[in-house]
């Protein structure tokens, strides 16, 4: 049994310079050498301090890549929160513009309907059939307001909602932010004990 335990030499000489996969399969093959040892009853309890720190190699290299995985997430989140927030802002913009377009056009409404009332009110006759003309333009054109206030407002709505749209996901995406990473899915850390 000495002999075998001579065979496999110091710790360094199992942990091989050519990579994770070789040194993976030379920790295995090593486990399974002292496992056989341990069954034929000649392990020294040195050989089962190596084993619990295998075990302890193994689960740090574990946890190692957990928290890689959990760092390449949060920088996902981070951009996507990014994207998002660029997002709000361009449709903030695009609202804002439509509603001193929308406010312009009140505006312009009013004042050709106080100009309406004014030619109206002066009641010539001679400008009968010119107030006449003005009054059909007006129409035409409080017609066309009408239509395109209506699809403003159309555009104004929609723009709320995809706003609303935008600041449920921010939502989403702070609270999956602020959350632990086990909350998202992913393994508590194991501390080694």
């Amino acid at each position: 049994m000495a002999g075998q335990l001579e065979r496999l030499g110091p710790l360094e000489a199992v942990e091989p310079a050519e990579g994770p996969v070789r040194s993976s399969k030379k920790t295995e093959d090593l486990v399974t050498m002292v496992t056989k040892l341990q069954k034929e009853g000649s392990l020294e309890p040195q050989i089962e301090d190596l084993i619990n720190r295998i075990n302890e190699l193994q689960q740090a290299k574990k946890s190692s890549e957990e928290v890689g995985e959990a760092q390449a997430l949060w920088e996902a989140l981070r951009r996507e929160l990014d994207s998002l927030n660029a997002e709000k802002a361009h449709l903030e913009e695009v609202l804002n513009k439509k509603q001193e377009a929308l406010w312009m056009l009140q505006l312009h409404c009013q004042e050709k309907e106080g100009e309406a009332q004014r030619l109206d009110v002066q009641g010539q006759l001679d400008d009968g059939m010119g107030q006449h003309k003005d009054l059909w333009e007006f129409h035409m054109l409080e017609e066309r307001l009408a239509r395109e206030i209506g699809a403003l407002q159309s555009s104004q709505e929609q723009l709320q909602s995809e706003q609303s749209q935008v600041r449920a996901k921010l939502q989403e995406v702070e609270q999956r932010l602020r959350s632990p990473p086990e909350a998202q899915g992913l393994p508590a850390e194991d501390d080694g004990s």
